[in-house]
C-alpha cells in the first residue's frame, strides 16, 4: 500500500494529498522576498501550498498566511497575478489539444 504525502492548503486550511496541490516558494527579492509558485515542486527551500482555486489563493493572501508560513516578510502582491498566469496556461494548453485520449472514438 502506498501512501501519499499529505499537506494543509494554507488558504482552507485543508489536508488533502500534496498531488492535489500547488507549491509556493520564496524567491529573491527587494527588498522583501518575493512568494513565486513552483509548477516543477524541485525548488530549492521551504514550501506551501494551496488548491489551484482563486478562492484559496485569495483567502491565502488576505490571511497573510505566505508570510507566517515563511515566517518571514514577504511580497505577495503578485501572487493573484501569478496565479491567473497559471490559470490561463492551463487553459490554453488544454483548448490546444493536450488532453487523455480514451481510444474509444470510431
Amino acid at each position: 500500500m502506498k501512501l501519499h504525502q499529505q499537506r494543509t492548503c494554507i488558504g482552507c486550511r485543508t489536508v488533502t494529498s500534496k498531488n492535489e496541490l500547488l507549491r509556493w516558494v520564496l524567491t529573491d527579492g527587494a527588498p522583501l522576498k518575493v512568494v513565486s509558485l513552483d509548477l516543477e515542486g524541485s525548488a530549492f527551500g521551504r514550501g506551501t501550498w494551496t488548491h489551484a482555486t482563486q478562492k484559496c489563493v485569495r483567502q491565502a493572501v488576505q490571511r497573510k498566511a505566505f508570510a507566517r508560513t515563511f515566517r518571514s516578510a514577504v511580497d505577495d502582491s503578485q501572487v493573484a497575478q501569478e496565479f491567473t498566469a497559471y490559470e490561463d496556461q492551463l487553459a490554453a494548453s488544454q483548448q490546444s489539444g493536450k488532453h487523455d485520449e480514451s481510444g474509444s472514438e470510431i
